[in-house]
């Protein structure tokens, strides 16, 4: 009997391609009770030995991953947008269970956009926001640096 089951979420550990490596996938098919073909790579089978259940931080990162590619809500976007947006985002997906009429209140874009699914997908949405905003001040204060470090070497004519 093998270890994962079709529709399983899991996230490739080790493998040859690097680039691989942490990406999600659903198991699509399964052969010789150890080999799993996941819909992230397609026509790509893994050992047992390279897959792991896919853990929370895993769907969060490949959700974000999936905003990125998929929406386009990269770093540029993401630069652009209020941060309190992006944590009130997050706030309304980790509601949306709690309760909805909440939720819906703290959602900061149009409503179309706002897309509550079930328990699970809505706290991986949600943090994937909050990975969004981190980056955001990551990249606010990288950026708030290098303007210092160009101001004073315009003042010092470096």
């Amino acid at each position: 009997m093998s270890k994962y089951q079709k529709g399983d979420r899991l996230v490739i550990v080790t493998a040859v391609d690097k680039d691989n490596v942490g990406r999600v996938g659903t198991v699509m098919d399964i052969s010789d009770d150890d080999h799993y073909t996941l819909d992230c790579l397609p026509n790509y089978a893994y050992k047992e030995a390279f897959v792991a259940p896919a853990r929370g931080a895993d769907l969060i990162r490949e959700e974000r991953r999936r905003q990125i590619e998929d929406e386009g809500y990269d770093a540029r976007h993401d630069f652009c947008e209020p941060l309190n947006r992006l944590v009130a985002g997050a706030v309304s997906y980790a509601m949306a269970d709690i309760d909805y009429g909440e939720a819906e209140a703290w959602w900061p874009w149009d409503f179309g956009s706002w897309k509550p699914k079930d328990r699970k997908r809505n706290l991986v949405r949600a943090g994937a926001l909050i990975a969004a905003a981190i980056d955001k001040m990551q990249d606010e204060e990288r950026f708030r640096k290098w303007k210092e470090e160009t101001e004073n070497q315009r003042e010092y004519g470096v």
